[in-house]
């Protein structure tokens, strides 16, 4: 009975409510002004806003919650607790000197700042160790802080000595070649910062972001990404580490030579005109230069008209310097040597399309097909007679072209425009006589005459100065003019050979003559007849 006695006595003490007694409790309500905690066989008790931890909002009815003691039947018969002097209580038995801890400033005070910790002990925050300004404002978000001091229930923490202990941890326990993670803090065009802790920033340099030299690094990384790298440098004395991301991943250069062989075609993306060449992507990180020699088979053209940025083509791999990340290669010798059928595909005397390349002073370039052009003297740009090339061809312009001859070894074609249509002068010269009447109109003036284009017949005539007109004139430009329509008779007309052009003179003057001619003998049928 004695022990039972004893044991109930134990009992009701523990369970009895006394000021300064730490118990937890069950959340039974929750007031605008705090909440109601029910305690184990000992009642009720009020926790107002200001003694809690958190927002009322944040609490939730049922859950468990330790609060101390503060006053039993106070003067409004209630009893109240607090949640933050109960953490305070335990904490405060936990930390010691030395201890990180979180911290909320609280106020301003002489040579300092009054701060929370785990927003439950306050403490002093020495304005030395704070790392502020005095007119900086006080942080609002929690800052990790070590305990460098406590006495009693008296703490003095510091900023400083924390951020020197983060810094020191990161030095002490990171080393070069580990495998480390962090978040890009900001991105320059020499490399990206990122941040391995709240203190310590390392730097990725451009060139270790990744194996493509020619990469963007704002392309492969953006701020607030998290990233994994390796430690290439870290010097603890400048406290300075350089990391890569790139040696996480395998060296593309590596095996260039099995996965490119010298002598195979590949196929890639073009990436940068030059003016002397192009370069082409294999691979992300492996590229090759088409050096203007590797680009056309015959007479050099614009590059610009063979490839632009981010067309695909195929090329052969001519060499690999793997030491230097260089590979040749060659667009022309993909393609083939168009040359080689040429005989099979251009015979002489065939009539095949081209473009005009370009336009000389003695004829043009006109080309057949890729790699393969050929040469067009000005006698063979017309059955007329041409002062200008430009007055007959246009720079890429479509035309039909006869092969006159083709010379494999030394590359040339010569070809001919005129004869890749019939001869107008056999037409001409099989329809017209001499005597016959025909029009046209001045092209141009020569020396002795002018030069006049026979309409339907595509062929030019001579018109003597002293055939244009029966007005006598030293300069028959003063009553003619380019344009002008002729009408008159064929004095002479030669033709000889289909390969040649022939000759025809026209005399206005002549024709007036007949014309005049044929009205007399008109009147005088007329006059006789009336007679008769």
């Amino acid at each position: 009975m004695n022990e039972n006695f004893e044991d109930l006595l134990k009992e009701e003490e523990i369970n009895e409510l006394k000021k300064g007694k730490v118990l937890e409790g069950v959340l039974l309500n929750k007031s605008s002004d705090g909440i109601w905690v029910a305690l184990d066989a000992t009642g009720d008790v009020f926790v107002k806003r200001e003694e809690l931890l958190k927002n009322i909002s944040e609490y939730k009815i049922g859950e468990k919650i330790t609060v101390k003691v503060i006053k039993t039947n106070d003067a409004e018969g209630f009893n109240t607790a607090s949640e933050k002097r109960a953490q305070a209580e335990k904490l405060m038995d936990e930390i010691e000197e030395g201890s990180l801890v979180n911290v909320k400033f609280e106020s301003r005070a002489k040579n300092g700042y009054i701060v929370l910790i785990e927003n439950a002990i306050k403490a002093f925050l020495p304005g030395s160790l704070s790392m502020l300004r005095p007119e900086d404002e006080m942080p609002k978000d929690s800052q990790r802080m070590k305990i460098i001091q406590k006495r009693g229930r008296k703490v003095v923490v510091s900023k400083r000595d924390a951020v020197e202990e983060s810094i020191k941890e990161v030095y002490e326990n990171y080393k070069e070649n580990m495998i480390v993670e962090g978040i890009v803090e900001s991105i320059k065009d020499f490399g990206a910062f990122v941040k391995l802790n709240e203190h310590v920033t390392a730097l990725i340099p451009r060139s270790e972001v990744s194996w493509d030299k020619n990469t963007r690094i704002n392309k492969q990384l953006s701020e607030g990404e998290k990233v994994r790298g390796v430690i290439i440098n870290l010097d603890k004395n400048a406290k300075k580490i350089s990391m890569s991301l790139k040696q996480l991943k395998e060296d593309p250069w590596e095996d260039v030579e099995k996965k490119y062989p010298i002598g195979s075609v590949q196929k890639g993306n073009v990436t940068k005109l030059f003016p002397f060449g192009f370069t082409v992507k294999l691979e992300n990180a492996v590229e090759g230069l088409v050096h203007e020699s590797e680009i056309f088979w015959g007479r050099k053209g614009k590059i610009a008209d063979i490839a632009s940025e981010g067309d695909r083509v195929e090329v052969k791999v001519l060499d690999i310097d793997k030491g230097r990340n260089r590979i040749s290669l060659s667009y022309k010798q993909a393609l083939g040597n168009p040359w080689e059928e040429a005989e099979e595909k251009y015979l002489e005397g065939n009539i095949v399309n081209g473009i005009v390349e370009k336009i000389l002073a003695n004829g043009a370039i006109i080309k057949l097909e890729e790699g393969l052009t050929g040469f067009l003297h000005v006698s063979e740009l017309s059955w007329n007679f041409v002062d200008n090339v430009e007055d007959v061809l246009k720079e890429g312009e479509k035309i039909k072209v006869k092969i006159l001859n083709l010379d494999k070894e030394n590359q040339k074609i010569k070809l001919s425009l005129k004869q890749a249509k019939e001869n107008p002068w056999k037409l001409i010269s099989e329809k017209v006589q001499r005597g016959d009447i025909l029009t046209g109109k001045i092209t141009r003036f020569v020396d002795k005459g002018a030069v006049v284009l026979i309409n339907d017949y595509e062929v030019e005539a001579f018109m003597p100065g002293s055939k244009a007109t029966e007005n006598r004139t030293d300069d028959i430009k003063e009553v003619l003019e380019v344009g002008s329509p002729i009408t008159g008779k064929v004095l002479d007309i030669e033709f000889q050979s289909d390969q040649q052009r022939g000759n025809l003179v026209l005399s206005v003057l002549d024709y007036i003559k007949e014309k005049e001619k044929e009205e007399g003998l008109k009147i005088m049928e007329e006059m006789n007849s009336e007679e008769e």
